[in-house]
């Protein structure tokens, strides 16, 4: 398991930071993943709604690439895209491709970003993992194996941004059922810690530790992405205009 700071990012435009995926510690090439930043303006999408700012920041980011959302639900749902607009008015919380011209892309705030790349099928994924859907990294790693013939050993796996252990605060009810389903590591005092529970459901769903890596910055204390809705996303390195 691989933890990364700011100082394994490019921050390449100034509003939105990319990074490598990693096996043993060594960066590798094929994808990288990525996040806006609070300088970009906040990213939040609804079908039923209209974000000119997220729409102008994809525009400028990706030219002549598909980007691909969902509208959020705090599920497990994981679809495909496969050409443009196959998703739309789709709510699920994962999207996975093959196609290099697509950038499947989620919003995050709190919550965490999980980032899945298969270097030998090229397959991409990247999931929205709130306290109820946490368990999706695992349903993400079934349905590249599923629908493109992955092979777990071939899954690198990212955790991005989000609230950390100190501040995620919660019940004791929620604690008991994360202590359960997700070890008792998941809990921390009063608090949950998101990452341990993704570690450990990435890691029972076969993701070899070594290609295993999280972002150790807390998206509440972390002034460039704090309390905003952000894009995330998953890449050929080519799509990105940097």
């Amino acid at each position: 398991m691989t933890e990364i700071s700011l100082l394994d990012f490019a921050d390449s435009s100034g509003d939105f930071a990319l990074a490598p995926f990693f096996c043993d510690g060594q960066k590798i090439d094929g994808a990288k993943w990525g996040m806006s930043l609070l300088k970009a303006g906040t990213m939040r999408f609804r079908w039923n709604e209209k974000n000119p700012n997220r729409d102008e920041f994809f525009l400028r980011v990706f030219p002549n690439k598909i980007v691909s959302s969902v509208e959020l639900i705090h599920s497990k749902i994981v679809v495909e895209s496969k050409v443009e607009n196959d998703t739309n008015l789709i709510r699920a919380d994962g999207i996975a491709t093959k196609n290099e011209k697509i950038v499947p892309v989620v919003t995050v705030a709190d919550c965490v970003p999980i980032f899945l790349f298969d270097a030998k099928t090229k397959a991409r994924c990247v999931v929205h993992s709130g306290w109820k859907g946490t368990g999706i990294a695992a349903e993400g790693v079934s349905f590249l194996k599923e629908r493109f013939g992955s092979n777990e050993n071939d899954i690198f796996a990212a955790i991005g941004a989000h609230i950390c252990e100190n501040c995620y605060r919660v019940d004791e009810e929620r604690r008991e059922i994360f202590a359960r389903d997700f070890g008792k590591e998941s809990v921390k005092g009063e608090c949950l810690s998101l990452t341990a529970a993704n570690v450990g459901v990435l890691l029972r769903a076969g993701v070899p530790e070594k290609t295993s890596q999280f972002q150790k910055i807390a998206l509440a204390a972390h002034k460039k992405m704090a309390r905003l809705r952000l894009a995330v996303f998953v890449a050929n390195p080519r799509s990105l205009k940097i």
